[in-house]
């Protein structure tokens, strides 16, 4: 699994300079929980696993922010579907914040998280378990914005905000 390591790194990224975390497991804790395989019914495709990661942050000394301000830019990047709507940002991250004191927490976190996994063949017979990369979220990938769709020269969509834009007689 890779979501897992890739959301620890970018929490140690953030919160290094200041907490000194790094390598310390004693302040920073991951556990994956509830892991459920959810296969297709396809035999030899793969497989998704379903899971929770839990991170733990005893006597956490800052504002909860520093935590959940990461998080959420970890899955707007990597696990997109859980803020794609409403409903699944209000439930996109779990969080518990114990006060200690005026500026210590035991912090818990909890996101449910989704990696796909593929079979693929490989030349001398057998298989390769490939993770597949989550692809970049549409709304994160630079470009040009779609004013105008066409499909075999035949205009399909038109952004109603830029009735001018991307049209030509």
């Amino acid at each position: 699994m890779k979501k897992p390591e890739s959301l620890l790194a970018a929490l140690v990224a953030a919160l290094e300079a200041k907490h000194h975390i790094k390598g310390d497991s004693s302040r920073l804790q991951m556990v994956m929980s509830n892991v459920r395989p959810e296969v297709s019914g396809r035999p030899g495709t793969g497989f998704q696993l379903a899971y929770t990661v839990e991170i733990h942050m005893p006597d956490f000394n800052g504002s909860p922010l520093e935590v959940v301000v990461p998080m959420l830019r970890w899955i707007e990047r990597w696990q997109h579907d859980l803020v794609a709507s409403a409903d699944k940002a209000a439930k996109a991250i779990d969080m518990t914040f114990v006060r200690l004191d005026d500026r210590r927490y035991d912090l818990h976190a909890a996101v449910d998280l989704t990696e796909v996994f593929r079979y693929e063949g490989r030349p001398d017979g057998g298989q390769d378990l490939v993770v597949v990369d989550e692809p970049m979220p549409m709304a994160l990938e630079t470009g040009d914005p779609l004013h105008a769709v066409y499909l075999d020269d035949e205009l399909i969509m038109h952004c109603s905000a830029h009735p001018e834009a991307a049209i030509e007689p």
